[in-house]
């Protein structure tokens, strides 16, 4: 009984403090509309005013960070997105270099059925057909 009776006033301090924080987090404040139309905001109620409404002035957090949860599933979102978005650039740019190539191929084959007609097909002889190209000039045969 005696240590119930030490323990009772500490009891109250936490419980009274809790609910004092809890008061305090959620602050509201008056939108007040005089008969001119003029718009003020106070802390305390009007006693006389045209239009009076009630507004909850508490931060949106209420400085806990947010919610936890959902910011880190914002960004596990936008870090697939980020990913998804950098393979689509990879693969097109991949896409474009293998076209390039394709292209540059048969341009080069082209040009030996032209010039040669024969073993065009050889990639050794593709090869020595645009070694003896002069770059961004024409042929030195």
């Amino acid at each position: 009984m005696t240590h119930m009776k030490m323990f009772l006033p500490g009891i109250l301090m936490v419980i009274s403090f809790t609910i004092t924080c809890a008061g305090a987090s959620e602050r509201k404040a008056y939108k007040i509309i005089d008969e001119k139309g003029n718009v003020t905001y106070s802390q305390t109620p009007p006693t006389q005013a045209k239009s009076v409404q009630k507004v909850d002035i508490s931060p949106a957090n209420s400085g806990r960070g947010g919610n936890i949860e959902n910011r880190d599933l914002l960004r596990q979102q936008q870090s697939s997105n980020h990913a998804d978005q950098r393979n689509r650039t990879i693969y097109s740019q991949q896409r474009k270099r293998e076209e390039a190539e394709q292209q540059r191929i048969t341009n080069l084959k082209a040009e030996c059925n032209r010039n040669r007609g024969a073993d065009c097909e050889n990639p050794e002889t593709l090869r020595l057909i645009e070694a003896q190209k002069i770059p961004g000039g024409r042929n030195f045969r």
